[in-house]
């Protein structure tokens, strides 16, 4: 892991649900991939980190979904409730990549208006 990632501690944690759901918006194979209960989402004050974890995540993670990532708060350019789906809350995370371009993430949350809330304060 690289320096610029700080380790994602219990104590320096703001919000942290396990058992979410997500969907990278890369392109038409990672739109596809399940990833049903197994990503962890994290939110540091200064990172947002997406990962595969789990039975679920080991069985997923060849397949190359996009979903292991630790992202700068300064980096992601939005994030917006788009619906509600079966009791989780669709969140889009929008971010720049380091290689250039932008990415999107769909985080399905039981508390995503929680993890709406503190995005959007810290990105003020």
């Amino acid at each position: 892991m690289s320096a610029e990632y700080e380790s994602m501690t219990e104590g320096s944690l703001l919000f942290q649900e396990q058992y979410a759901m997500a969907q990278s918006q890369k392109n038409g194979w990672t739109k596809s991939v399940n990833t049903w209960k197994c990503i962890t989402v994290s939110l540091s004050a200064t990172h947002l980190q997406v990962k595969l974890h789990g039975l679920f995540g080991l069985i997923v993670k060849p397949f190359n979904a996009d979903l292991d990532h630790v992202i700068p708060i300064t980096d992601i350019r939005s994030a917006v409730k788009n619906r509600n789906l079966f009791g989780y809350n669709e969140i889009s995370v929008v971010f720049s990549l380091r290689s250039g371009g932008e990415r999107e993430l769909l985080l399905y949350l039981k508390r995503g208006d929680e993890l709406l809330n503190l995005l959007n304060s810290m990105m003020h």
